[in-house]
């Protein structure tokens, strides 16, 4: 059984409507059933996780416009929700593993630990990017995955999710009606250490999902939506890939025993790639690059200094909508999208077994991907008690 408490506070002294500062928070209770020891069903388990999210989101009270969130826990409403209630079973010698059940593919796909409290560098970016389909958590809905151990350094994996927006209203809903399509994701992932020994996490993958959506430039006589005012075309098919990569390059190797993600004392490195359906996505590309250093002070080994930069691109499509419309002298004026350039500094201490403080500095560039705005500065800090 775990309990944990997730807090994330962010004030902007510069930026957006008017200063103000926000706290947003969030509750799991979790509990894994080792089977095995339990019947008798080696490599079988049984796992729960319910969520709470509650608070205010700086974004919104502050007028900020951002494409991605300051405080990545925000969102998905503030109810109590089933985050995941699954059933997990190793085959074939621990070869081959599946799960099935409410879960989300944000937990098994496009996955790199958070250092950080912007949601450009936090959680699965696919959901992040198209929330509409791909629900991260604490979503969960009717789905399963099977994963297979290739080798000791190669997994391959892919998923069968169902789409139901119903799961986005109603936290507690195991109603198969509702759903809009299907989703399937894919990843190969690479766990290589020819760097000097130290460990690396190497994932590629994409997913395509059944649901029909409206296209962002075209209306139903394939004319410009944003000038006729007609209603959209309805586009069938949403495709997307991603390309992840974490390695550490200098000092320890962190225990084997140490739970997955776990850094090594030294510099890691990593980067994210995400591309997203162009017919259909508001955003469809995001990228992130950044630096990890764990023990840069030596008597604080465990704390974590961490520098990232992110950019998060407004479809092209779209914004030639939006030129269109302002050419044609519509009202009201709208404003062009491009990219929303974020970067963020951290500092992670560990204060306690169970325990870490999270301050952090974040500077937003065009928020929206709109030009005419002014930068943002947020100071943040991240509370994170696990019991």
């Amino acid at each position: 059984f775990q309990v944990k408490g997730v807090f994330e506070g962010a004030w902007n002294p510069s930026g957006g409507d008017h200063q103000s500062a926000t706290g947003a928070n969030e509750l799991d209770f979790m509990a894994l059933a080792d089977l095995g020891r339990l019947i008798g069903d080696d490599g079988g388990s049984i796992e729960a996780n319910i969520t709470k999210r509650f608070g205010a989101n700086l974004v919104n009270v502050a007028g900020l416009n951002t494409l991605m969130q300051a405080q990545e826990i925000w969102g998905r409403g503030n109810i109590w929700r089933l985050t995941q209630l699954s059933f997990a079973q190793d085959l074939f010698n621990k070869k081959i593993n599946i799960e099935f059940g409410r879960i989300n593919p944000g937990t098994d796909f496009d996955v790199i630990p958070c250092n950080f409290e912007n949601l450009s560098f936090c959680g699965s970016q696919p959901g992040n990017v198209d929330g509409d389909y791909w629900f991260n958590s604490p979503v969960s809905q009717w789905g399963g995955r099977i994963k297979a151990n290739v080798s000791d350094t190669v997994d391959l994996e892919a998923g069968l999710y169902q789409i139901n927006p119903v799961n986005l209203k109603h936290g507690f809903s195991f109603d198969f009606s509702g759903g809009q399509g299907e989703l399937i994701p894919f990843e190969l992932e690479w766990k290589p250490s020819f760097v000097a020994g130290l460990p690396g996490d190497y994932q590629i993958g994409g997913w395509h999902s059944s649901m029909q959506a409206f296209d962002v430039f075209y209306d139903i006589n394939h004319a410009p939506l944003a000038v006729t005012g007609s209603p959209p075309l309805m586009d069938h098919g949403r495709d997307g890939f991603f390309l992840d990569a974490r390695q550490q390059i200098t000092g320890e190797a962190p225990p084997k025993d140490a739970p997955a993600g776990t850094p090594g004392k030294g510099l890691t490195l990593f980067v994210k790639y995400l591309r997203s359906d162009r017919d259909t996505s508001m955003m469809d590309k995001q990228f992130a690059v950044g630096a990890i250093y764990k023990g840069a002070i030596p008597s604080r080994a465990d704390d974590e200094i961490a520098l990232a930069f992110g950019a998060t691109h407004i479809n092209d499509r779209l914004a030639g909508g939006e030129q269109l419309h302002n050419a044609a002298g519509l009202s009201p004026a709208q404003p062009v999208q491009h990219t929303e350039y974020v970067t963020e500094l951290d500092y992670r201490a560990m204060i306690a077994q169970g325990a870490e403080l999270l301050p952090n500095l974040q500077y937003v560039v065009d928020p929206g991907g709109v030009s005419a705005r002014k930068d943002v500065l947020i100071l943040g800090l991240k509370a994170e008690i696990s019991l």
